[in-house]
């Protein structure tokens, strides 16, 4: 990931904390203003149960109790519809609260992480597949609409290293499939050089773990080499190369008998 400096967490942290703190002293409407405990502890038990009555919790339930569930990690299927009617009443927002519900989207990294306890023993979220849908259906629907107004441009470049390395690769195919659509991506320059970034250090690390794996059999080769040199450059022979220097061996000493014989 990319190395912060002390300025970068300060810069982020005031754009992340900056947005909610405004709206918290201004008239407006917010996730934080309208949630409901009542609404909340229905809407859990209609998923939890899963029943007739969850299309009706969701219709009722205000957006700060549906992001709040969103924020419980249910199971993807049940997150899809908590996903959809966030989408769908995205027409009927004003603007301070539809950049507020996109910059809760965006600071939770668009809600890709698998719930604790429910992947597989190896560590794999079996619903991989439909988080990444979740996740691209709140961006298209909450994110880029707002993309280009208020804190968002700037929260990108908080936000989108983080969405990267989100969700053990699911958040990577989020930020692959974006880019694959024809529309802007809504990142803005901050938010692509914060992408580059991230980028540049992963492919950096890789680099140098393949360094670490290479060195010891580098070293192993060089202590061949000076192991030979060491030896004086003695000659082993293999096996047919002894046959042969005894065959030679052989042949010299008979010649040698028909000299001192023939001299005798």
């Amino acid at each position: 990931m990319v190395k912060e400096t002390e300025t970068d967490r300060t810069t982020c942290a005031e754009e992340e904390s900056g947005p909610g703190a405004a709206r918290e002293a201004a008239p407006r409407d917010t996730p934080a203003r309208r949630f409901s405990v009542t609404g909340a502890r229905r809407l859990r038990e209609a998923l939890r149960t899963g029943g007739d009555d969850l299309a009706a919790a969701l219709r009722e339930a205000d957006d700060g109790v549906l992001l709040s569930a969103l924020d419980e990690g249910p199971p993807a299927g049940r997150a899809t519809r908590i996903v959809v009617e966030l989408v769908r009443r995205a027409p009927e927002r004003g603007p301070g609260l539809a950049d507020a519900v996109c910059e809760k989207v965006l600071v939770a990294h668009l809600y890709l992480d698998a719930p604790a306890g429910r992947g597989t023993p190896g560590g794999a979220d079996p619903d991989a597949r439909l988080r990444v849908r979740n996740a691209l259906m709140l961006y298209e629907g909450l994110v880029r609409p707002y993309a280009e107004r208020g804190a968002v441009p700037e929260l990108m470049a908080c936000v989108l290293p983080g969405l990267w390395g989100a969700g053990d690769g699911t958040g990577g195919e989020v930020v692959r499939r974006i880019l694959g659509t024809r529309q802007p991506t809504g990142f803005g320059e901050r938010g692509w050089k914060a992408l580059f970034g991230a980028v540049a250090e992963e492919c950096r690390d890789r680099e140098e773990e393949v360094r670490r794996t290479a060195r010891p059999k580098t070293r192993r080769r060089r202590f061949r080499s000076r192991r030979g040199a060491d030896d004086g450059g003695r000659i082993d022979l293999q096996p047919g190369q002894l046959w042969v220097s005894a065959l030679l061996g052989f042949i010299a000493v008979a010649l040698v008998l028909i000299v001192v014989l023939a001299a005798g």
